[in-house]
């Protein structure tokens, strides 16, 4: 009889420590906290067919490293490269956006995605021009 209830005691110590290990797991995935040091960018006056970059800068502000896991972007006029290892806490990291003016004219708004594991978890970024089909 002793031993089944060292048995049920160390199964419910088995299980709360299971589950605190989880819970602290889960913090730490969301304590790393990433800002951007600008959220759009306006490049301006372009001519039809010019290709342009811009790279945001990113800080991660937080006490755990935080991955960008990934970038999207609204259409085929933009492309996105980021920072694939983990920023450290207090470190940056980038997210360079290129735009190709080919096929656009007038004002021109373009909006790009970057999923991260922080505590924000989603980011978004603004790109924009102004484009002569001269």
């Amino acid at each position: 009889m002793k031993s089944h209830h060292l048995l049920i005691l160390f199964l419910a110590l088995s299980c709360s420590a299971c589950i605190l290990g989880k819970k602290r797991q889960k913090e730490k995935i969301g304590s790393g906290k990433l800002r951007f040091t600008e959220l759009s960018y306006n490049f301006g006056t372009l001519r039809h067919g010019d290709v342009v970059a811009h790279r945001f800068r990113v800080v991660n502000e937080g006490d755990y490293p935080v991955t960008i896991q990934e970038v999207s972007h609204q259409c085929g006029c933009t492309d996105a490269f980021f920072t694939k290892a983990p920023i450290d806490p207090a470190d940056t990291g980038y997210v360079e956006v290129l735009f190709d003016t080919k096929g656009w004219q007038g004002r021109q708004v373009k909006q790009v995605v970057v999923m991260a594991n922080d505590s924000v978890k989603r980011h978004e970024l603004l790109v924009w021009a102004s484009i002569n089909r001269n």
